[in-house]
């Protein structure tokens, strides 16, 4: 199963680096909900020709991350409220099906769970320096990794390729939060919370722990719309 904790990636087209790209600035927010944007400069700012860009752009329009402006090009798509509401829902239902498995399966005497949960506490302490450098962006990083090794740990490539997806709704609106860095502590003890109790084998508690945890997205969503409206859409 030690296999299964951590994904492979094969060599990539160039429309699929633009489209990593082009959707990571989106996500990261550095392009902006509503900001007006043009093939020609996503070409430039890449260094591609427009071929790539525009099977980029073709994915991230099918994802809901870019609208098509007639005439004036494309803008990044505004966040919307009760996509993301529902996003969230379907990744609490994947990720908690996923976690259960886990909890379930959790091994201490098996090498493979000792390196699992060694790459995890490795991950903790790198959302702990983050945390200390007030630097949202590396926690984020490190967040998702964490997230990332529980899901890979359940063997379901379907079900981790959703979540992934599912980024694209969810880590505007995290990335806005997390720049009160103030959070980022009761975020981290949740995630610590939620290792001792898979260690532990407590699957209800490990449970109950995630669903407190990913439910905070939806008490930050009326705070971040508060303080970037334009940002956002219903």
């Amino acid at each position: 199963m030690i296999g299964s904790f951590h994904l492979k990636e094969g060599k990539k087209t160039l429309g699929e680096q633009a489209y990593e790209s082009i959707r990571e600035d989106i996500l990261s927010v550095r392009l902006q909900p509503g900001q007006t944007i043009y093939e020609s400069e996503f070409a430039q700012r890449l260094n591609m020709s427009r071929t790539p860009i525009r099977e980029a752009v073709h994915t991230l329009l099918v994802e809901g991350l870019i609208e098509v402006l007639p005439q004036r090009g494309m803008k990044i798509a505004l966040i919307s409220e009760k996509k993301v509401e529902e996003t969230r829902f379907v990744r609490e239902s994947l990720e908690v099906s996923a976690l259960r498995r886990v909890a379930r399966d959790w091994d201490s005497d098996s090498r493979e769970y000792q390196f699992l949960q060694r790459e995890l506490r490795n991950s903790l302490e790198m959302q702990a320096h983050a945390a200390q450098s007030q630097n949202p962006a590396e926690f984020l990083q490190a967040d998702e990794q964490f997230h990332r090794l529980l899901l890979a740990a359940s063997g379901n490539d379907t079900l981790i390729s959703i979540v992934s997806q599912m980024r694209g709704h969810l880590n505007r609106v995290r990335v806005l939060s997390l720049q009160e860095i103030q959070n980022i502590d009761t975020l981290i003890q949740e995630h610590e919370q939620l290792l001792s109790a898979i260690c532990a084998r407590d699957e209800s508690k490990a449970i109950s722990i995630l669903s407190t945890h990913l439910c905070r997205l939806s008490e930050d969503i009326p705070v971040v719309k508060n303080k970037y409206p334009s940002f956002f859409t219903d």
